[in-house]
């Protein structure tokens, strides 16, 4: 991959040298056994994988780019002749958009970086050509796209962290990236605010505990005197009202772009209408727009930006 990069050789086999003098031995009943070295290269811990994962995944990109230039690969688009999405990728999350064609990149992209793909964890979904797609791919199907990324699953051990921490930093923290995106419904919030009132009362692990007050009591602020834990509802519209003002502030954004081309061409978030069979996305961030209407007020500027 660094080759095709361009890089001298001199310099890839530096690199090289790098990643592959690595050796194990193990211990076993306090004797030293043999040095052995791993089949694989480059490890997941070592302090240049992070950059050469970067370089073989911008070479996928470029790969990708290229294909849709030559038409051979067509991108998803939210509306004709507007922003196109080819693909994401996050960590060791790739999320692809493509056609048939895909198998004949991702079996070039193996060739070139010497990355062997584990289509047994591999998961497609997609419209109704999907058995089509399965049957070339060979891969298992999903019908929860919305999972991509999910949320962490972290495990905290309690006895050396005070409850009011652990709440904030832990339960409270989980739901945060979801709520960035998606509007939970109440009950849903309600829900998960008696899961942690019903860990701060219990006195012990299975021993319930007396609620001598209410949850919004606590979820006052500090200032007020109160332990100033989150409104899960309040907490989720003020992140999507965020969300709302890059959309308003932040017109080149990808998501911009995608949701301006879909629900609101010819105006702006802040006149938005909710458009007919909306996306959840989009309905989530809709409904925290009234929240910015109601806090924004005009400053006088140049005369370009006021009719």
């Amino acid at each position: 991959m660094m080759i095709r990069w361009g890089f001298g050789n001199r310099w890839v086999k530096l690199i090289m040298r790098c990643i592959s003098v690595v050796s194990y031995s193990v211990v076993l009943d306090g004797q030293v056994g043999e040095r052995f070295f791993p089949s694989r290269d480059l490890r997941q811990d070592d302090p240049l994988s992070s950059f050469l994962f970067l370089l073989c995944s911008e070479g996928l990109s470029s790969l990708m780019r290229i294909f849709v230039q030559d038409d051979w690969l067509k991108s998803a688009r939210a509306r004709r002749n507007e922003a196109s999405i080819l693909h994401f990728l996050f960590a060791d999350y790739p999320f692809l958009f493509g056609e048939n064609i895909l198998k004949t990149i991702l079996q070039e992209y193996e060739q070139c970086s010497g990355q062997c793909i584990n289509f047994n964890k591999f998961t497609v979904f997609c419209n109704t050509n999907r058995q089509l797609v399965f049957g070339l791919l060979s891969v298992q199907h999903s019908d929860n796209p919305e999972r991509y990324l999910g949320l962490p699953n972290m495990v905290v051990d309690t006895r050396r962290r005070g409850r009011e921490v652990f709440i904030k930093s832990v339960l409270q923290v989980i739901p945060t990236y979801t709520m960035v995106c998606f509007l939970f419904p109440k009950a849903l919030c309600n829900e998960m605010e008696g899961i942690m009132a019903k860990f701060w009362w219990q006195k012990g692990p299975g021993k319930r505990g007396i609620h001598w007050c209410s949850w919004e009591h606590y979820s006052e602020s500090k200032e007020l005197g109160e332990l100033g834990f989150r409104s899960l509802v309040k907490f989720n519209v003020a992140l999507l009202a965020i969300k709302g003002w890059c959309l308003i502030n932040h017109l080149d954004l990808l998501l911009a772009c995608v949701l301006q081309a879909k629900y609101y061409l010819n105006s702006s978030f802040l006149n938005a209408n909710l458009g007919n069979l909306p996306s959840f996305t989009w309905k989530s961030v809709w409904s925290a727009r009234g929240l910015l209407v109601s806090r924004l007020c005009w400053r006088t500027g140049s005369s370009t930006n006021i009719s």
